[in-house]
């Protein structure tokens, strides 16, 4: 594993723990720059290229997931679940839920069916490929 996918590791680990213990401290990307020692568009933009995905998108869509949990297992209201995942209002936490999942939190709560998760699927995936690098691998293999 190259030092950057380390690093991502460290960071998604570190977000998971925030977002489990409904994080004392803000979870924020200054934060995390901090602890992982580069800047906050340095970490922006490898997290990106690793990922995929832009660090606030893979946050809110973890926060979702956490919630998606809270909201079928625990007797807890809407509001006060989604104030506990960041959301400003239950009208956002509401709008949020319905975008990634199809449903409304309360419709999942009444009848929690799973899920359909939307992936992206990338079928040249460099990890799929076994490349394990970033970018095209340049060869001269072969040539005369």
């Amino acid at each position: 594993m190259y030092e950057w996918e380390k690093q991502i590791q460290v960071m998604v680990d570190e977000i998971d723990e925030c977002l489990k213990n409904h994080g004392d401290e803000e979870l924020t990307l200054r934060v995390l720059s901090r602890k992982l020692g580069y800047s906050e568009f340095h970490t922006t933009r490898k997290f990106r290229e690793i990922t995929g995905m832009s660090f606030r998108d893979y946050l809110r869509g973890r926060k979702l997931a956490f919630a998606l949990k809270e909201v079928r297992d625990s007797e807890k209201s809407l509001l006060e679940i989604g104030m506990d995942y960041g959301f400003s209002s239950n009208e956002a936490f509401t709008r949020a839920f319905r975008k990634s999942y199809g449903v409304t939190p309360s419709q999942y709560r009444k009848n929690p069916k799973p899920v359909v998760l939307r992936t992206k699927i990338s079928p040249f995936d460099r990890y799929f490929l076994g490349l394990g690098e970033i970018g095209m691998v340049k060869s001269a293999d072969g040539i005369k």
